[in-house]
């Protein structure tokens, strides 16, 4: 890997990427409400458990979606595309 100082833009991107995951918005409100009304009618596409949280990964209208409960967390984030 090259020296960070010699890092390309979107060499520089990559390795955020990598280290950081996929870059998240976090969704509150009443747009919250209805996004989780719209994921209670479907299947998540996959899920996870680490014993104290517990992650719901939909696809819902080209996006990915998110759901993680455990302790004291309540979250919906939205998986933002790697170009923004």
């Amino acid at each position: 890997m090259a020296n960070i100082k010699e890092m390309t833009v979107e060499e520089a991107k990559a390795f955020l990427r990598r280290v950081m995951g996929p870059a998240r918005r976090v969704i509150e409100g009443q747009e919250r409400e209805h996004l989780m009304t719209v994921l209670t009618l479907i299947q998540p596409t996959s899920d996870s458990n680490n014993q104290r949280y517990w992650t719901d990964v939909y696809h819902h209208a080209g996006k990915e979606y998110h759901h993680t409960t455990g302790d004291d967390i309540d979250q919906l984030e939205e998986i933002l595309p790697d170009d923004i």
